[in-house]
């Protein structure tokens, strides 16, 4: 199988004068490093406003050619070539290939959702070469083939490639435990600890804590500065900041679709971060990052990896999946679908309950508050505000709901840092877990 190097590139882009941002792919031989000019040209023209997004894309196309580079049709092209030669059969058989392996190893992901979908964006990588007049082999059609997954003669197939005597539903059992494994629920405080205690690197606990308390996404907490500017002026370590109220305003800039919002960030949220992560650890980060880099890290950046580079979502992603494996050694029943983005919903919820306290409990259409709704949209960053409002109104119900005995300290709690919420929660989770495990 062939070597694709998947690297994030930043430069000033010629045509428009204005920095550009997006990964491109490099095919790795024995003596070259070349890069594959037309998936470039792709992720350039199409991904660049998204860094999620071009990951992904960038992703996919590697994952695909790297297939191409294992089968007889592709053992005499050179991978700059494969979009000519690409068919639609190939992309069948890489669907395929994808079930085949996941069969073998027993595993629940991906799932058929993930690699129908992987395909239909692969389509759309096609779909741009033909339309920008690079003539690529695949026939584009606006449905893609889905493989048969439920028809048993499909299955056995499967069955057979993947040398593995499987039950014949077997695609359908491992399909229903991804669909079991990824039900959202709220991330308890067991979890929170567990995650934090198994990074490899504090930054990461740090910023698990900082999303807990503003619920902001990975690329928005990865910009939070070390001093501000603008808007962002007032924003220092806490230790050097004048606090008129329990809160202070923060204007996320550039986030997801590109926008533009203002949020609340308690001041114990900006303790925790001076206390755990300034203090102790950025100074010495700060002279790893101007050894690798030539300069001090600039002020609008605080979050930097033990090695002194700088946070990124990848990173952040990566090292939860990681805290995560390790948590599931010591804790097998662990949540396989536990996630980093999962700590955006505790703000909400507590916002939520000190806003509408026990009415929550009785609540009906009747209740919804617009302005409290804002709220919730600026802080959440979503684009349907109604939408937002019930799902974080049912998450609080919950919580209230399970804790209706105890619905004094709940309440009591809301009104404080997510830090105090969070831990008054587990600690009644815990007396709750006594009480049934005494009975």
């Amino acid at each position: 199988m062939i070597k694709i190097i998947k690297k994030y590139v930043e430069y000033v882009c010629s045509e428009s004068n204005r920095k550009t941002a997006h990964f491109i792919l490099i095919y790795e031989d024995k003596k070259h490093s070349v890069l594959l000019s037309h998936a470039n040209l792709f992720l350039y023209t199409t991904t660049r406003l998204s860094r999620k997004t071009s990951s992904r894309y960038a992703s996919i196309i590697s994952m695909f050619y790297r297939f191409l580079s294992t089968i007889d049709d592709f053992q005499n092209i050179h991978p700059s070539q494969y979009h000519l030669f690409s068919r639609n059969k190939h992309v069948k058989s890489w669907q395929s290939h994808r079930e085949t392996k996941r069969v073998a190893q027993g595993s629940a992901s991906p799932c058929t959702k993930t690699i129908f979908e992987d395909a239909k964006l692969l389509i759309n990588y096609f779909r741009w070469l033909g339309d920008s007049g690079f003539n690529p082999g695949i026939e584009v059609k606006l449905k893609t083939w889905i493989p048969p997954f439920k028809r048993s003669r499909y299955q056995a197939y499967i069955s057979f490639k993947a040398n593995k005597s499987i039950d014949p539903t077997s695609i359908e059992v491992l399909d229903r435990d991804s669909r079991q494994s990824s039900l959202r629920s709220l991330i308890t405080p067991h979890e929170i600890r567990l995650l934090s205690e198994n990074y490899s690197d504090p930054v990461y606990s740090v910023l698990l804590i900082f999303a807990l308390a503003t619920a902001m996404r990975p690329m928005d907490l990865c910009r939070f500065p070390y001093f501000g500017n603008g808007d962002n002026a007032h924003i220092a370590p806490f230790s050097l900041m004048d606090f008129t109220e329990s809160t202070v305003n923060y204007t996320v800039h550039n986030s997801k679709r590109r926008k533009t919002r203002t949020i609340l960030i308690h001041q114990d949220a900006l303790r925790t971060i001076e206390e755990n992560y300034i203090k102790p650890l950025y100074v010495a980060r700060a002279k790893k990052y101007e050894k690798n880099y030539g300069e001090k890290p600039p002020l609008s950046l605080l979050f930097l990896t033990k090695d002194g580079h700088p946070v990124t979502p990848d990173r952040i992603a990566q090292r939860t999946h990681s805290a995560k494996k390790m948590a599931q050694a010591v804790e097998p029943q662990l949540r396989a679908n536990l996630k980093f983005y999962d700590s955006r919903d505790w703000w909400p919820t507590q916002y939520m309950i000190r806003c509408f306290g026990e009415e929550i409990l009785s609540a009906n259409d009747g209740l919804y508050n617009h302005a409290v709704a804002e709220v919730l949209q600026n802080q959440m960053g979503h684009k349907f505000i109604q939408t937002t409002f019930d799902h974080y109104m049912d998450m609080a119900r919950i919580i209230l709901s399970v804790h209706k005995g105890k619905s004094t300290e709940i309440l009591r709690a809301a009104d404080y840092s997510s830090d105090d919420f969070i831990a008054t929660v587990g600690a009644l989770d815990e007396r709750v877990a006594t009480m049934i495990a005494t009975k």
